[in-house]
């Protein structure tokens, strides 16, 4: 897998492979070297055969990797395995501790699969669910919602964090209300288990010998993820965009708790408007805007001076209108005296759309932050939430 993905596998299910669960497999371990230094990268492969038949391949599943010092540091990462084999690279930065470490495999028959329910089921029938992933890319899909109301979303393929978004497919005048979870993030007895040492630095040489040898993992250790991974499903139906947005991508220096949002993402009448100084006349109380003033615009809050910034750093005026309005996710709008101004002035925040964000959600529709597969490409932290 490399750099972002997103597949959508519509033909293939876990069906196939349920039978390599009636006899436990083998995992192998492959590392492109035993002892590593700083800077360097660990470039990991596992392969893995069902136990009743070599041949048989786990067609879509998932590997769940710890990485764990002496000193107990440790941290949990996911790949895909497709057709039985899963690979990846750990970058090690010059911060990482010297010494022994081992990575932990154990592989999971589950593939990613989102299971939920909407309130009126019933009346429902089907439901508009998209992905939107942290590099712009985006797919979606009719899913069906049964009786009861329960729906399950499967093979979905991405890295990193991603937003879930779900939207009635007709009129409906009942409220969409769902809930959700994510099925890799509930405890599962892994179908086979495997483990590798490594150094860190130059090892002593009595350890040398020993870093060829397989070492026994726990199952428990993929079992147990109270402490180490919980779920990271976050229920965001009461926060718009705009404010999931200010939530992820805002500093403190610009969180006043007086200030004004206005979000441009969900509102697609702000598309025909020729900058955001315009659209911002008459929006904001007390906030006189001048689009085609001197030096290309200007604004004054209550006869006071008002300074612009673009994603959090000070520009004139004429920079935040040449903004193409399709690519401003949010403005915030500080009413003096603020911080950041020169005199204790007013200030308007621009910021510009980042990928991965609902850039093209309508209002209406419910969002969910879920996580995928940890990147193929990883930088090695310890004591982290890896995705």
């Amino acid at each position: 897998m490399k750099n972002m993905l997103l597949f959508f596998f519509a033909s293939l299910l876990l069906a196939p492979a349920t039978k390599a669960q009636e006899a436990k497999g083998r995992l192998d371990i492959q590392l492109n070297k035993n002892i590593v230094q700083p800077g360097d990268s660990l470039f990991v492969a596992v392969n893995y055969e069902a136990g009743n038949n070599k041949n048989t391949k786990q067609s879509l599943a998932t590997m769940e990797l710890i990485v764990e010092n002496e000193q107990g540091q440790r941290t949990r990462l996911r790949w895909p395995v497709i057709d039985g084999q899963a690979s990846g690279a750990l970058y090690l930065p010059d911060s990482l501790p010297r010494g022994k470490y081992t990575l932990f495999a154990g592989l999971q028959q589950r593939f990613f699969e989102v299971v939920g329910k909407v309130r009126e089921g019933s009346k429902t029938g089907t439901i508009q669910a998209m992905l939107f992933t942290k590099d712009g890319a985006w797919d979606q899909q009719e899913v069906a919602v049964a009786q009861d109301g329960t729906f399950a979303i499967r093979n979905w393929l991405f890295e990193d964090n991603a937003l879930m978004a779900f939207s009635a497919t007709r009129n409906s005048k009942y409220p969409l209300d769902i809930t959700i979870s994510t099925q890799l993030d509930s405890s599962n007895t892994p179908l086979a288990v495997a483990g590798r040492v490594f150094y860190v630095g130059n090892p002593p040489a009595a350890v040398g010998t020993n870093l060829n040898q397989a070492v026994a993992a726990p199952e428990a250790a993929f079992a147990d993820r109270g402490s180490v991974l919980p779920a990271v499903v976050v229920r965001a139906v009461a926060k718009t965009p705009a404010q999931q947005f200010d939530e992820e991508h805002v500093s403190s220096l610009f969180r006043s708790g007086d200030e004004r949002l206005v979000s441009i993402m969900e509102d697609p009448a702000a598309f025909g408007f020729p900058n955001i100084l315009t659209y911002l006349q008459g929006r904001v109380a007390g906030l006189q805007v001048t689009p085609n003033g001197p030096g290309g615009g200007s604004a004054r809050w209550r006869g006071g001076p008002v300074v612009f910034f673009l994603d959090e750093m000070r520009v004139a005026a004429s920079q935040v209108a040449n903004i193409p309005m399709p690519d401003i996710a949010i403005v915030k709008a500080f009413p003096p005296p603020f911080f950041g101004a020169t005199g204790g002035g007013g200030a308007i925040a621009v910021y510009t759309r980042r990928g991965g964000e609902a850039s093209y959600l309508p209002a209406g529709r419910q969002v969910f932050k879920v996580r995928g597969y940890t990147p193929s490409a990883t930088v090695l932290q310890l004591n982290r939430l890896a995705m």
